[in-house]
């Protein structure tokens, strides 16, 4: 049975989540269209500089922790024809690799995505943290 355009975001919402905790940048990528906006830790504009930005972001933050998931809140999904927004809470936990220490992230993922090709893909991805795992 084919999946609801409501079920395919949902279902890239959560995808996305998987590949930051435990994927590649090059996996992460992959979710975003190559004229997508990110502002993460900066602002970072087509997917050569967001492919950019997820292999400092694993190197940087993921790569120093272990046990990293990130759980997202039921997102509010507004589908316009082939246009979409959905925000939603995320909850990030892990622990450091050297003292095992328990850190926490909350952020708020404002997005805009958009159906080409009858896929979803991210084409502007906010991430408005609130705690970082490294206060």
């Amino acid at each position: 049975m084919p999946l609801s355009d409501y079920e395919q975001i949902q279902n890239h919402l959560a995808k996305y989540c998987f590949r930051v905790d435990r994927g590649t940048a090059d996996e992460i990528a992959e979710l975003f269209w190559e004229d997508a906006f990110l502002d993460l830790y900066g602002q970072h504009q087509g997917i050569a500089a967001i492919h950019t930005a997820y292999v400092n972001w694993i190197r940087d933050m993921r790569d120093p922790v272990e046990g990293l998931r990130h759980c997202i809140a039921q997102p509010c999904i507004a589908i316009d024809g082939d246009e979409a927004t959905s925000e939603c809470y995320v909850d990030a936990d892990a622990h450091t690799r050297k003292k095992g220490r328990l850190i926490q992230l909350r952020a708020l993922y404002k997005d805009r995505l958009t159906k080409r090709h009858g896929e979803w893909r991210f084409t502007d991805r906010r991430i408005v943290v609130f705690r970082s795992p490294l206060e």
